[in-house]
């Protein structure tokens, strides 16, 4: 169920309704029994029961907090930190075999590039998202024929990269803010 609203002001609703029902629960069970100690009563007991409830709701946003603040925490360091220098080493590439102007880079300087390329797309500490991605984006550079084919096939490694971050936080468009 999607709700335009954030779910923790559902919360603070939800216990701020219980709050009263309780205090005029109360207060009517209140004025049966003795009219203004059944009142004091009922208060007492609505303000202990919103109490808990701010309380709990306090101690759900600090354990939100942290597994959140957990989850950025975690993660393979090394491995995405190879698989950046992939996709660094693999737009080196790019550049070499579609340079901007004819002649602008040198077939040493491409095979160089190339060798780079292979080289760190073949590392052992690179997850498997990227090591995917990364040999579709060598397969198309390697044609040479279609330089957006080859463009779209970096920006999917660039995609990959970025999927393998802990911390990278996916927006779509049914996502609500």
């Amino acid at each position: 169920m999607k709700v335009p609203f954030p779910p923790d002001s559902l919360l603070c609703t939800a216990g701020g309704l219980l709050g009263v029902c309780v205090a005029a629960l109360g207060a009517g069970a209140g004025f049966l029994l003795d009219a203004w100690w059944g009142v004091g009563a009922g208060l007492i007991v609505g303000v202990c029961v919103f109490l808990l409830i701010v309380r709990t709701a306090f101690l759900l946003c600090s354990l939100h907090m942290r597994e959140t603040l957990g989850s950025l925490t975690k993660g393979d360091a090394e491995g995405e930190a190879a698989a950046l220098m992939v996709l660094h080493a693999v737009a080196l590439y790019e550049g070499a075999v579609f340079p901007l102007r004819p002649g602008g880079v040198k077939p040493a300087e491409r095979e160089l590039r190339r060798f780079v390329a292979y080289r760190f797309a073949a590392r052992e500490g690179l997850p498997q998202l990227v090591r995917v991605a990364a040999a579709e984006a060598l397969g198309a550079i390697e044609q040479g024929h279609d330089p957006k084919q080859a463009q779209a096939a970096v920006w999917a490694l660039n995609e990959a990269v970025r999927d393998c971050r802990p911390g990278f936080i996916h927006l779509h468009d049914d996502q609500p803010f």
